[in-house]
């Protein structure tokens, strides 16, 4: 039976799950604790020892006491000094006595501590792993207490040393004697409540019901809209990955009750619909609620809704504890084939959001631009036929022409929703070259900016050979395929210096230098100072063209005309 209901769904699937998308990014710009562009830009200027943008960030955290920017901008610098060793002892050099430094050099040695252990089980994690665990934690006593004592006032310094507690065993009173100078400064720190609900769960120091019964009084006495109040849902995943739990609907909450389950959720759901889609201030509250909803079995649409509002903004917890990125897409992926299933083949459509999702909210928020070694000519006849209007310009005496996507030009701009606009995934020019590179002996190769990542793919001949992205030096490849890139790269455009480009495949930076100097690596021209920026940024540049989308006939007409010399050639009626 179950079989059969699975191919009765099939047809369900394939009519419905294209118009799922709608309201998603596309999974290559969903990012795991995506940074604030500010803490990114600071980031990517250390690893390349420039230490200004990250001082001028951290003072300005201070002097603003926003704690909640300060602790995500202290957590991300420390990441970045833990993967380039001896950065942080060059910093030291310049800034001896520094307190913001001081605070990431804490939030650093606590970082290190826990690489060793990892966020696996206990009984996953070796004696010798343990071991170095401890050992970190003892070294960085005296770099906790220096923090503490430079930033007095600061909250941050104390949620580290609330993390440090969890790893090292502090007694109880110790643990509240800490949170207590936490909060004692900012009641409604995120960061030193949620180092609480881990340090009172079961699997630490504590019990279930002590720790949602913490999590409860914490979001009842936070303000209107503030993320605390979501904090239930976090303590919730705590308790359903608790493996120890009967898996039956009536008990797997342990002592929690179904009622302040629910409860946990609707909050959760109210605050999240109280925020836009997108907005990084919800977004680990709203990873948290899709795993709890997607764990209460609740209806597919509901979690779909809460795809949508998290949109590409993942979070480490709680997918690190069911595999990290991938079962984030893979958990978002199911759902959306559930609620294809769900929908009735006839008259039966995809729930969407209630606002209309433009193309960009719908993903195309993705700034893209074509390099291609052929004339405007050539270009414009290979796309007659692909249904879309185009912008291109010719850079003078290179043989490159430049393209984008126009759809502010096109004749029924302002009459198309941006829902349509995402169903037919308008404005991506890999997909498109895939359809005008058929028969053509030149490549495209398509640099893009999905939000703060820059990346580039090459095309060919309908074929994706390459394809890749800067995401930091956590995605930085290995040597032979970064190597294997700059080969399908180089074979395209022969005058490439393979052991630059590689290196450039390999730089660990997220902002546009990278990609400037891969191109630069193929004796490609710089690309318009603008790019990334916005959209549609060829109109200005000299000679610029539009080519505007047609209709099949018109094409076949357009095409017609050009190979027959004969402008006035008429088609017989198609019956279109």
């Amino acid at each position: 039976m179950g079989r059969l209901a699975g191919l009765l769904g099939l047809p369900r699937l394939l009519r419905h799950y294209a118009a799922t998308a709608v309201g998603l990014p596309p999974d290559d710009e969903v990012a795991i604790d995506a940074p604030d562009p500010r803490v990114r830009a600071a980031c990517d200027a250390v690893r390349q020892g420039r230490y200004t943008p990250a001082e001028e960030l951290l003072a300005a955290t201070r002097a603003e006491a926003d704690w909640a920017a300060r602790s995500e901008a202290a957590t991300a610098l420390a990441d970045v000094l833990l993967h380039n060793p001896g950065q942080l002892e060059d910093w030291l050099a310049q800034k001896p006595e520094d307190r913001d430094l001081a605070l990431v050099r804490a939030q650093a040695a606590i970082a290190r501590a826990w690489s060793v252990r990892t966020a696996a089980r206990a009984s996953e994690v070796s004696a010798e792993q343990f071991a170095g665990f401890h050992v970190l934690l003892a070294d960085a006593v005296p770099l906790l207490e220096e923090a503490v004592a430079l930033n007095q006032g600061d909250p941050t310094p104390w949620a580290a040393v609330l993390a440090h507690d969890t790893g090292a065993a502090a007694s109880r009173k110790d643990f509240e004697d800490h949170l207590a100078s936490a909060v004692a400064i900012d009641p409604h720190n995120w960061a030193a409540h949620a180092r609480a609900v881990q340090f009172l769960a079961a699997k630490w120091y504590g019990s279930h019901e002590e720790m949602f019964a913490y999590a409860e009084h914490v979001a009842a006495s936070a303000p209107e809209g503030h993320p605390l109040r979501g904090l239930p849902v976090v303590a919730l995943s705590e308790l359903v990955l608790d493996e120890r739990l009967d898996g039956d609907a009536a008990t797997k909450y342990g002592p929690i009750g179904r009622d302040r389950v629910d409860a946990a959720i609707g909050a959760a759901r109210a605050l999240s619909a109280s925020r836009p889609a997108g907005d990084p201030y919800l977004a680990l509250v709203r990873n948290h609620l899709a795993w709890a909803l997607i764990r209460d079995g609740r209806p597919a649409a509901e979690i779909l809704e809460v795809f949508r509002a998290i949109g590409r903004h993942a979070s480490t917890f709680p997918w690190a504890y069911l595999g990290g990125l991938p079962a984030f897409l893979q958990f978002r992926e199911g759902v959306r084939a559930q609620v294809a299933r769900d929908t009735p083949f006839f008259g039966g459509t995809v729930p969407t959001p209630e606002t209309t999702v433009s193309a960009a909210d719908a993903g195309g928020a993705r700034r893209e631009l074509a390099l291609i070694p052929a004339t405007t000519a050539q270009v414009a006849e290979a796309v007659l036929l692909t249904g879309v209007t185009y912008r291109m310009a010719p850079l003078p005496g290179t043989g490159i022409t430049l393209v984008e996507t126009a759809p502010s030009q096109e004749p029924d701009a302002g009459g198309r929703s941006g829902l349509r606009r995402a169903l037919l995934g308008e404005g991506d020019l890999v997909r498109l070259a895939r359809t005008f590179t058929t028969g053509e002996p030149w490549p495209v190769l398509v640099v893009s900016r999905s939000f703060d990542l820059y990346g580039l793919s090459l095309v060919r001949s309908r074929k994706v050979t390459t394809t890749h992205y800067w995401q930091g030096p956590e995605g930085v490849p290995a040597q032979h395929e970064a190597a294997e890139a700059a080969a399908a790269l180089s074979s395209a455009f022969p005058e490439a210096d393979d052991r630059l480009l590689t290196a450039a495949l390999r730089h660990p930076g997220t902002d546009r230098a990278p990609l400037d100097a891969a191109l630069a690596a193929m004796h490609l021209p710089p690309l318009p100072a603008r790019f990334g920026e916005g959209f549609e940024i060829l109109a200005d540049v000299p000679k610029a063209r539009i080519v505007a989308k047609r209709s099949l006939r018109a094409a076949l007409r357009e095409s017609l005309r050009d190979n027959s010399g004969d402008s006035s050639r008429e088609l017989p009626p198609l019956g279109l």
